[in-house]
């Protein structure tokens, strides 16, 4: 296997993460107030040390938060977070966020399928800190040890004995909650209603795709459904663009940006749909 990278996640438990990411989303375009309300969650620290070293840094790598500055925000998957919390399914909300975020950046669920039986964490550890390109041990065992604590922490794995044993029954639940099929047929109605419920008239129709994501998956919880991001941009990439009911366009954006929307071979930020008649059908 190649070496890789994978990033150190300073802030391992996932009620802190949460608890940051609402401190964010309750202060909207307001550093100050989202700094003063993370800092409340770590008495006795010093803000270098945590909102800036720890907190951001974390829910950055994690895919959590979007923009920098006063613009921070937390983005779709960090939303699911917080409304599952809400509707108290926090766990097999971040079971499945989790889960996606391990399939992209660390691959350290994949690995312990991967295996016929259970195994020491100490030698998981080793034998993962062995393919990492970080220049010295000590920050190579840091960063395996931190993404590890986070998987246990949403038991998704757990260690007994010092043996490393993946939570089948979790898992199994998380890959099920991260399935598409299921929330493939309402999507269309989910989103066009969501859409028309937006004040339209003030954009001329032109909405921002990292809104939708957002209230989309809002209403999949409502629904007791999780939608990731990555599953929203995925049924938004498979419904038809134009049809004898409606025309979707996509407005691309005047630079770099985060949160885009990859189609065909170009990144959109905005979306606009032209409806024919009184309903889509």
């Amino acid at each position: 296997m190649t070496e890789f990278s994978i990033p150190l996640i300073k802030e391992h438990r996932v009620e802190k993460l949460v608890d940051a990411l609402k401190c964010i989303d309750n202060n909207p375009f307001n550093r100050e107030k989202q700094r003063d309300c993370i800092m409340k969650l770590y008495p006795d620290k010093t803000e270098k040390s945590i909102f800036r070293g720890m907190i951001i840094p974390s829910l950055r790598h994690l895919g959590l938060i979007i923009g920098h500055g006063s613009s921070i925000r937390v983005n779709v998957n960090g939303k699911i977070l917080i409304e599952s919390e809400k509707r108290n399914f926090i766990s097999r909300a971040a079971r499945a966020i989790f889960l996606e975020i391990d399939r992209k950046k660390f691959h350290f669920v994949q690995k312990l399928t991967s295996l016929s039986q259970s195994t020491a964490r100490e030698k998981f550890v080793n034998n993962t800190c062995e393919l990492l390109q970080h220049p010295s041990e000590k920050q190579k065992k840091e960063r395996v040890e931190s993404w590890l604590k986070i998987l246990e922490d949403c038991k998704l794995v757990e260690t007994k004995e010092g043996t490393l044993n993946l939570n089948g029954e979790n898992y199994e639940a998380a890959i099920k909650d991260l399935s598409i099929d299921a929330k493939r047929d309402m999507f269309r109605t989910i989103l066009f209603d969501n859409y028309k419920s937006l004040p339209l008239h003030r954009t001329a129709g032109i909405i921002d795709i990292t809104v939708l994501r957002e209230i989309v998956a809002t209403s999949y919880c409502e629904r007791d459904m999780i939608l990731t991001e990555f599953q929203f941009d995925k049924l938004l990439e498979d419904l038809p663009t134009i049809t004898d009911n409606y025309v979707i366009s996509f407005g691309k954006s005047m630079g770099a940006e985060e949160g885009l929307f990859f189609y065909r071979g170009n990144y959109y930020r905005t979306l606009s749909i032209k409806f024919f008649g009184e309903r889509e059908k």
